[in-house]
Formats: structure tokens, sequence, C-alpha cells
């Protein structure tokens, strides 16, 4: 694997490295150059095409990812990344040294500090200024602030619309009564109708779960009921979700 990251002013370092762990949602390497939660990373790799989401005929597959979780070792780190797509997050033609972070990051920051600290461990490195962040949209700013779910007897059933084969970048989550987020997930969709989609998780749901999910890149977003949980041959877990308040936009019901 080929790793390229960014630096303050528009510099790049490259690495070339093995990765141990791989998924179609992203995969753990080691490397030696000190990298930062949220930090955008470029993987240049021999993905198998049972993995890939697009480029399926290219020798290389060339994937934007996203650091989620670093291992500090005695001679090198283990960084655990989220593929995010073909295209970096929006934002990182302006800055593509900042780091894109997750609404959630910050408590979870927040906690690992106060964990090292009470243990008296070496605390996790500080987060860069504001200026240096960004922060991938929420959903809603509140779960709540949405039209009503259809009843049973209106469209949007399963099979009740055309469905197109493709990619489709997204960010899932679930919420809790009051708001707060409990799992929440960079993914894609690999087969959208008027209705809902099939989703590729790597997180736990179950049917009747309601989710909130929206396009990572632009201005569609909805709940969505979980009505299956289908594991398949490949091993990869697919959401059968029903939209519950819109449906997507024209301009991706492509064929």
């Amino acid at each position: 694997m080929r790793v390229q990251g960014y630096l303050p002013g528009g510099a790049t370092w490259d690495e070339l490295t093995d990765t141990d762990d791989v998924s179609p949602g992203g995969a753990s390497l080691s490397v030696k150059r000190a990298v930062e939660l949220g930090q955008v990373l470029h993987l240049s790799l021999a993905l198998p095409k049972r993995l890939r989401q697009y480029d399926l005929d290219d020798r290389i597959y060339r994937v934007y990812a996203l650091v989620r979780g670093i291992v500090r070792r005695p001679d090198d780190l283990r960084v655990g990344v989220m593929f995010f797509g073909k295209f970096p997050p929006r934002g990182f033609k302006e800055r593509p040294w900042a780091r894109f972070l997750l609404p959630s990051d910050g408590e979870a920051m927040a906690a690992a500090q106060k964990a090292a600290a009470s243990a008296d461990a070496a605390p996790e490195p500080a987060p860069r200024p504001d200026s240096e962040t960004v922060t991938l949209p929420a959903l809603f700013a509140s779960p709540f602030e949405v039209a009503a779910a259809p009843g049973p007897g209106d469209p949007g059933e399963r099979r009740a619309h055309p469905r197109y084969s493709m990619f489709l970048n997204l960010t899932i989550q679930q919420v809790d009564e009051w708001g707060a987020v409990l799992q929440e997930e960079l993914t894609v969709a690999d087969n959208l109708s008027k209705g809902g989609a099939h989703v590729l998780t790597t997180l736990d749901f179950s049917t009747s779960d309601v989710i909130l999910l929206q396009e990572a890149d632009g201005g569609f977003a909805t709940r969505a009921e979980v009505r299956a949980v289908i594991e398949r041959a490949d091993g990869i877990v697919r959401l059968h979700l029903r939209f519950l308040d819109r449906e997507p936009p024209a301009r991706l019901l492509k064929g």
C-alpha cells in the first residue's frame, strides 16, 4: 500500500507499508509518520474487486480515507482508517492538511484525555486549533425536526419503486431519545430507489431501528427504518432501509 499524507502549507509525504486488515469500509495499516484523528490520507493498493466500491477493473485502487483510530507502538503507529471515497471531503481542496471530524469526535477526544489523565498516562496530542478542523455535517440539529413518518399503507414499501445500482457515500447515525449519538459511520449505499436503499455497514443494527442518514457530500438527508439486516455470502452486512421523510432527489436516481 502507498500512503500519501498532507502537511500544513500543502506539502505531501509518502510512505510504503502493508495492511493487515481490510474491508469494504476501511483498513488498518502501520506507518512511521505521525498522524492524527480525522486526518485525510490517500491510499493506493491492490484491493480485490469484492471489496471495492468503484474502479473495479483498475489494477490499483485509489481511495481517500479518514484516520479513525491510532495505536502508538515503540517503532510505528497502527492506524485504522475509514474509506471516504473516490473524492475527498468538502473543504479538502482548500486545506488538505485539516482534520475532518465527525460530530461525536469532540466528546470522544475529551473522554480519552480524561482517561489518560486519571491513569497518569501520556495524553493524546491536543487537537489542532478550530481553524485546522472541519466537522463533517450532522444529519439534523435534532432528530425530531423532521416530518412525521409515513403510515403502513403509504408508498415507499419494498420494491414499490425501480432500484438503481450505484455507489453513494453516506453518513448514518443512530441516536437515543435525547438526540445523543449512539452509533455513527461513514459508509456507502450500493442500491437506491425513491423509497429506500441498501447500505453497507459494520455496526450492529436490528430490524425496526430508525436511523438518520445523509449524503456525505450533498444535501439529501432523511430518517430511515431498518427493514432487514442481511449478511450475504461475501460476508458483507447490508441494511435494507425504507426512507421515512423524503425521497432522494432526481440527480441521485440514475441507472
